[in-house]
Order: structure tokens, then sequence, then C-alpha cells
């Protein structure tokens, strides 16, 4: 039997930067992944933001998580018109 190790599988790395969307359309930019706390039964993903800000994250909840190389777009940039 194997042993369950984390709740993310391993696709998420402690100490990188991240920009993170949730189901309900917010985007985190620039936040850097800590690793998962117990809430309630359910494993919790916790970032932190660039002035120390904790961000928990229902992974039920994520919709996304792009490894930062720079400046993620945020929808508006993407809905420009007359451009």
């Amino acid at each position: 039997m194997n042993r369950f190790e984390s709740m993310d599988g391993g696709l998420l790395v402690k100490g990188v930067e991240y920009s993170v969307g949730t189901s309900d359309g917010k985007i985190f930019n620039k936040i850097v992944y800590k690793g998962t706390k117990n809430f309630g039964g359910k494993n919790m993903m916790c970032f932190e933001t660039e002035n120390k800000s904790q961000v928990t994250i229902n992974p039920s909840y994520n919709s996304f998580t792009i490894e930062e190389n720079g400046q993620f777009p945020m929808p508006e940039d993407l809905n420009q018109k007359g451009e």
C-alpha cells in the first residue's frame, strides 16, 4: 500500500512564487507557497504575499496555479478595446 504524502501531489514547491486563481475569479499574483495546513479535516494551501500577509486557499476552490516568471496578465489586460 502506498502512503499518501501530500494533498497537492507535489505539484507546488515550497518557497516558489506563483500566481493563483480561485473559482470566484480572484487572482493572487506573486504569492510564495509555504505548504499546507490542516483546517477542519481538510488540507489548505498556504501562501505569503510580498508584504508578508498570509493567503490560505481551499484546494476545492483553486482554478489555476502558474509558476511566476514575470507578471501574469490580469483580465482587464486581455479585454482592451479600441487598441
